[in-house]
Order: C-alpha cells, then structure tokens, then sequence
C-alpha cells in the first residue's frame, strides 16, 4: 500500500526514539475508537480513548501480491459493552481501521498514519476465572475475491453448482435472519 507521511512524520521517524501506539476503530453500531496508548489521543478530529481494553495488533505482512491479507485484532480485559455487542449485532463485514500513532520524545502526539484497513471476518470471545478477551480477525478489501457472483442460497442455485448436494434443499423454509458466522 502506498502511504504518503507527512513531514512531520518524515521528521520524526529520523529521531533516535520513537514512542509509538495503535488507534482503532471499529465500525460497529456504534464507532468505537480505542488506542493501546497511556493516554487519549486525538487524530484527524477523531478522539481515541485510552481504555480499560488492552489493544494487541498482530503483525501484518505487506506484499505487493493481490491477496488477502488478515489482521488479528485482542482486546484483552473487555467490559460488557463488547460482549453484549459480539453476542447480538451482525458485526461480519462491518469496517475496522488500525492506525499507527507516532510520539515525540515528550509524549506528544506527531501523526499516524494508516496500519491495516479491513472488514471484521470472525469474531471469538474468550473467558476464563482470570480473564476475557476477545479476537478480531479482520481482512483487507481481497477477501471476496473468489466470491461466486450471482448465487443464492436456494436449492436450485445449489443444483447448479453442485448437482446432488441436500444441503440447501430446505433453505425455503428456514428463519429468515440467519447470522452467518457467528
């Protein structure tokens, strides 16, 4: 992915030390924005909130090859908010944006610029009597590129591709909001 960085960011990226910080925002219902920093921060008028929820980005090769590419986004000590919401919305497909933040030597906040964008894939919540996590699997914009247009989830269509195959023979009948992948 091409990146244009400021000067500022040019300027601050020859320094000896760098502080650095993930910015996140989840298009959910709601926008959430958190950030793995000690503090708030503020970018493009957007306000990321230093919270409760510990942020942790895996790392994400970049080729320059058409491929999806995933990120897995922790958050690690999550409140209520975030289970109720995994437990009952559609999130898959909804946006994610993972920011790379840049700080100067006193902690002040040069710019950031764009880590990893993406549509959350899968999501998994994890409990323990010590713990609750939850894992985000978020994949670039390649990730229908072998989508089969024009199908439905019917039989006939089903017929077509895999003659034979029952299961969709009774997809006619089923509830109507199925929540695919969760």
């Amino acid at each position: 992915m091409s990146r244009s960085l400021s000067s500022g960011l040019i300027t601050q990226l020859q320094q000896d030390n760098n502080n650095i910080a993930f910015l996140l925002e989840l298009n959910l219902s709601t926008i959430y924005r958190i950030t793995d920093h000690a503090f708030d921060v503020t970018y493009n008028s957007n306000s990321y909130t230093a919270s409760g929820e510990l942020v942790t980005i895996g790392t994400t090769p970049e080729t320059g090859e058409l491929k999806v590419d995933e990120a897995t986004i922790r958050l690690s000590n999550i409140t209520s908010t975030f289970r109720t919401i995994i437990e009952a919305e559609n999130y898959i497909d909804n946006s994610v944006n993972i920011y790379l933040a840049f700080f100067d030597s006193n902690d002040s906040f040069v710019d950031a610029f764009t880590y990893f964008s993406g549509n959350i894939q899968k999501a998994e919540i994890t409990e323990s009597k010590n713990e609750s996590s939850l894992d985000l699997i978020v994949a670039n914009h390649w990730n229908n590129w072998n989508l089969t247009k024009g199908r439905h989830f019917t039989d006939e269509s089903q017929q077509n591709v895999y003659s034979g195959d029952k299961g969709m023979e009774f997809a006619h009948i089923t509830k109507s909001d199925i929540r695919w992948g969760s």
